[in-house]
């Protein structure tokens, strides 16, 4: 009988083993670390107000939403461990992302080891650098800090990944089908996700052929595949019976079987799933692809694109070994990173940058890295100089995840980043009492109603987003919401799109009732009514302003939030003088009718201006064009106080725009106010001889 010589050597091997294979909970718990420490405190721009508003009351954001998200976020919601609520949901959005970072770790690891054998200290290595590497890549971190559904959409992609592996790898006297019937749930739930990883259903179906390209059982195989499709897609019909509590945050309301198909096909949007892949958009190859592809250079390229170099080395490799199994990898990632550029048709100069719908590829790719490094590390202890070759690979390789660490974490750092929340605060809170404020888009509008809902800051208003205003369900939802607006539009069919009608040239007049509080400098006197002169088509929103006008008789301020473009709403605008962030409504199209000095103790006492001339903090491009509305308001204020001959308020106007909203962080430049500063010196110096 053999004797052990070293009695302690068995267990120590079993405990470097179980410490080896905590490599993925490691590099989780790395990856949770770097996203809570730069986790956003409160809410984002876009979806980082959306969603966390949707997940407090359980509503329903715009198609395509994200229903598994908003249930988790609500069930996050109601644990009262960190304070606010938007921090606490995007702590947990940072859990999400770290988990996916632990299973690229542990599919790296898997995916470079040979299948008779468990990963060694190689592999798991190798694995730690994928999942890490794919961690602090920009897109992945970006997503990791917020709220949002793109880290829960490629933690999905892994969960794919993973099932369709377990398929592939199933006992040889297994048909599998109940493999095969989670991999397809999985894909038909991604509906209720975010539906990106709906692109890989074709390469679901090309897996199966490459595994078995002559199974006996294609029936069976097909019906496992329909019924997992069928339960997932069902999930999303949760979606009627949550609609129909009437949520406050109610987007669209999918409630009706019509209504939730519409919602499923994104009728609003356009239809048909956005289906649209003729005509192209913008030029395929030097726009849409050349946008992928520095998709791919912003998350692969640190140390030389040595993340690049090892994913496409790793694919090889299980090419050479593997050459079905590499085919049906690569069938997965072109329908996640090429099939997206098909299927998105991106625009030119689109307003938002598409990342979030290509990360799934990332996640694909990012286990092929593992491959790749795994392999080097074993060529590296097969040579002579193993001793100085595989520390050195080593050290090359764990330098890759921090140089993207240190390349990203500034930008990616949200941690002190507060400007949508200040903003909206900042439009908000200065409102007279019972303001109709009627605002432009998602981002002067999710924001405020996050406020109001979530942290009950001033729900006296009432908000009224214009685009909006053209559907009759929300036209429905301001009836319900306020017994001023009962009437309004009242005796028009409230159809999902308002048509527009035909303005006639008769002038439109209200009665102004008040005497007083209707926003009017000192010595001027109201009038009895007012008339507006609508003409040429009229729109939804267009008919509700006026509706709201004439029901409320000038009892209740209506203003316009400063980011409602001209083009809109033309024949208000001369009544429109700037107040604070927003354009107060006033009895009179004099404008010579305006109140300076109250415009400028808005301008200077009532608004915070959100840290912009803090250089220490970024300041990306959604708050650069947010935050230059403060800019706009300063300096319509300075002209103005030019012309009513007040050059001495006019220079401390120019002097408090340098102090707290510099032109050349917000425009990149001073040649906004070039001009402006020669008139005002030289008044200063007229006035002074």
């Amino acid at each position: 009988m053999p004797i052990d010589r070293d009695p302690s050597a068995p267990a120590a091997r079993r405990l470097g083993t179980r410490a080896l294979r905590a490599a993925p909970f490691a590099c989780a718990a790395i990856a949770f670390v770097v996203y809570s420490g730069t986790a956003a405190r409160t809410i984002t721009w876009w979806d980082g107000s959306s969603y966390p508003l949707a997940a407090v009351t359980l509503g329903i954001p715009g198609a395509p939403g994200s229903l598994v998200l908003t249930l988790l976020g609500w069930l996050v919601s109601k644990i009262p461990v960190v304070h606010p609520v938007a921090f606490r949901l995007n702590l947990f959005a940072a859990l999400v992302s770290a988990t996916l970072a632990g299973l690229v770790t542990w599919l790296g690891a898997r995916l470079a080891t040979p299948e008779d054998r468990e990963p060694a200290a190689a592999e798991w290595f190798a694995g730690a650098f994928a999942g890490l590497a794919f961690a602090f890549g920009v897109t992945p971190w970006t997503y990791a800090v917020q709220f949002t559904p793109y880290g829960l959409s490629a933690l999905w992609t892994a969960l794919i990944l993973i099932a369709a592996l377990w398929w592939w790898r199933r006992p040889a006297e297994s048909g599998g089908r109940s493999r095969l019937f989670v991999l397809f749930l999985l894909l038909g739930l991604d509906l209720s996700v975010h539906r990106t990883n709906l692109l890989l259903v074709p390469a679901g179906v090309l897996w199966i052929a490459i595994r078995s390209p002559a199974g006996r059982h294609r029936l069976r195989d097909g019906a496992a595949i329909v019924a997992g499709l069928v339960v997932g897609v069902a999930f999303h019909l949760l979606l009627i019976p949550l609609a129909a509590r009437d949520p406050s945050y109610l987007i669209e309301d999918p409630s009706t079987w019509a209504a939730w198909w519409s919602y499923v096909t994104i009728g609003q949007k356009g239809g048909g799933f956005l289906f649209h892949v003729f005509p192209r958009t913008a030029s395929f190859f030097s726009v849409q692809v050349a946008d992928y592809v520095a998709f791919l250079g912003r998350n692969l390229s640190p140390l030389l694109f040595l993340p690049a170099l090892t994913a496409a080395l790793g694919w090889l490799l299980v090419l050479r070994h593997h050459p079905r199994r590499a085919l049906g990898l690569m069938a997965f990632f072109l329908c996640a990173g090429p099939g997206a550029v098909v299927y998105f048709n991106l625009p030119q100069h689109y307003m938002r940058p598409i990342d979030r719908h290509y990360l799934p590829s990332l996640v694909i790719l990012a286990p092929w890295m593992a491959v790749g490094a795994s392999a080097l590390l074993h060529w590296a202890g097969r040579v002579r100089a193993r001793t100085v070759l595989v520390p050195g690979m080593a050290v090359i390789l764990a330098l890759a995840p921090l140089a993207e660490w240190r390349r990203n974490h500034r930008p990616c750092d949200l941690s002190r980043i507060r400007f949508a929340e200040t903003f909206a605060r900042d439009l908000l809170e200065p409102l007279p009492a019972r303001t109709i404020l009627l605002t432009n888009g998602d981002n002067d509008s999710i924001p405020l109603w996050y406020l109001q809902q979530v942290e009950h800051v001033r729900p006296d208003v009432i908000v009224v987003n214009l685009p909006l205003a053209n559907t009759g369900p929300f036209v429905t939802r301001l009836r319900r919401s306020d017994p001023d607006l009962a009437h309004l539009l009242e005796g028009e069919p409230m159809t999902e799109v308002l048509l527009p009608v035909q303005g006639s040239n008769v002038p439109f007049a209200t009665v102004v009732e008040p005497r007083a509080g209707l926003g009017l400098p000192g010595g001027v006197q109201p009038p009895d009514s007012v008339r507006f002169r609508p003409s040429g088509l009229l729109y939804g929103e267009d008919r509700v302003v006026l509706g709201i006008l004439r029901l409320t008789h000038w009892k209740r301020p209506v203003e316009v939030a400063c980011t409602v473009s001209p083009d809109r709403l033309q024949w208000l605008w001369p009544f429109a003088r700037l107040d604070g962030l927003a354009y107060r409504i006033i009895p009179s199209d004099d404008p010579a009718v305006h109140d300076l000095d109250h415009w400028r103790r808005q301008l200077i006492e009532g608004l915070s201006y959100a840290g912009v001339a803090d250089t220490t903090v970024v300041l990306d491009r959604d708050s650069r064009m947010m935050c230059s509305n403060y800019l706009g308001a300063l300096v319509q204020l300075a002209t103005a106080q030019l012309k009513a001959r007040r050059p001495d308020d006019a220079m401390a106007m120019l002097q408090f725009i340098d102090r707290h909203t510099p032109p050349a962080r917000l425009m990149g430049d001073d040649r906004l106010l070039v001009g402006l500063r020669a008139q005002v010196k030289a008044a200063v110096t007229d006035s002074e001889e």
